[in-house]
């Protein structure tokens, strides 16, 4: 389905609401084009609970502005392909610049594999990790593509070193009204960085927790996110401070854990490590995979030295962290699943 905002109207026929995932296109397409100054959204529910926040239109619009002048695009005749869903604020986000600065987009049901059977070119396109693995093949038919959601896998992060396409790693969430820093993750002057907007005034807390300050939307959120600090405006991701485990009072920051064990794992499994209850350590160390069991094996030399402690002590096979590929899950919740049986 092609949507064209260099049109004023661009939506009137009934017969276009059909299918579910356009009726939840055109549904925010009505609520933005509406009197109203303000937008109901929900948060992802990563961590805790989704939560219901009120957002400015005003806000989203100048918030569109900043990532299209980021990339350098702002001038340009835009094709885009819009393959999330309008629940998250990503697809919001990317459909906000299209109406902003009138770009086609053509929009696509949510699905792990996007480019399939679709053989347009396009300047401009957001994915989730998962997405961008099962649609590596196609990827030569996208100039720009913005990867968030979850953390790219390093395995992902190598395999996107040999393509034309230039990735960006975004880093936001809701309640930024999606991302607020980029980083150039291939080709000339790829950074292990993100960087921030201008608007973005950034600092961190006793934790090493990211601050994170707009001047335009006039409003400061503490987050839960570790951080090293290069710059004012640059700053490598470690790990969620809530992730944290203490493992007979060593603390072990999970996503660590993580990278140096993806290797092993087959790419299209998504796993985590997590912690149960243990009477000796206080949190036992253990690894969740999603799907069917499988023999796993880590090579010896993961967990040497110091790290001997990092090695999990059990593993766990579910069958599903979610309904949906595309969707985020909850470790916490998952774990306690865990810990009642």
């Amino acid at each position: 389905m092609w949507l064209d905002f260099s049109y004023k109207k661009i939506f009137s026929s009934k017969k276009l609401y059909s299918s579910f995932w356009k009726r939840k296109i055109f549904s925010f397409l009505e609520e933005w084009y509406n009197k109203n100054t303000l937008l109901t959204i929900y948060t992802s529910g990563t961590t805790g609970v989704p939560k219901k926040i009120f957002v400015k239109k005003q806000h989203m619009y100048e918030k569109a502005i900043q990532s299209v002048e980021f990339l350098k695009i702002k001038k340009k005749k835009i094709i885009g392909l819009l393959c999330l869903s309008t629940d998250f604020i990503a697809a919001k986000m990317f459909l906000v610049r299209a109406i902003i600065f009138k770009w086609k987009i053509y929009c696509v049901p949510p699905s792990s594999n996007p480019l399939k059977n679709v053989k347009y070119n396009f300047d401009i396109v957001s994915m989730v990790p998962i997405q961008v693995f099962f649609s590596f093949k196609h990827l030569k038919n996208v100039k720009i593509l913005l990867i968030g959601g979850c953390s790219i896998s390093n395995f992902l992060e190598k395999k996107l070193q040999n393509i034309t396409t230039i990735c960006y790693d975004t880093y936001g969430m809701t309640e930024t009204l999606g991302h607020i820093a980029l980083k150039k993750i291939n080709g000339l002057n790829k950074s292990i960085f993100y960087k921030s907007f201008k608007d973005v005034h950034l600092s961190i807390d006793k934790r090493n927790c990211l601050g994170i300050f707009s001047k335009s939307m006039n409003f400061f959120i503490q987050t839960n996110d570790i951080v090293h600090m290069i710059s004012k405006d640059r700053f490598r991701w470690i790990g969620r401070y809530d992730h944290i485990i203490n493992s007979g009072g060593i603390k072990v920051v999970p996503e660590l854990i993580e990278k140096d064990i993806n290797p092993f794992i087959p790419c299209n499994k998504r796993f985590f490590i997590s912690s149960i209850p243990d009477k000796i350590l206080g949190e036992k160390i253990v690894l969740v995979i999603e799907g069917d069991f499988f023999p796993l094996t880590i090579p010896k030399f993961i967990f040497n030295g110091e790290k001997k402690f990092y090695k999990p002590k059990k593993v766990f096979f579910i069958s599903h962290f979610t309904k949906n590929l595309l969707e985020k899950f909850n470790r916490k919740k998952i774990i306690k699943q865990i810990n009642k049986n």
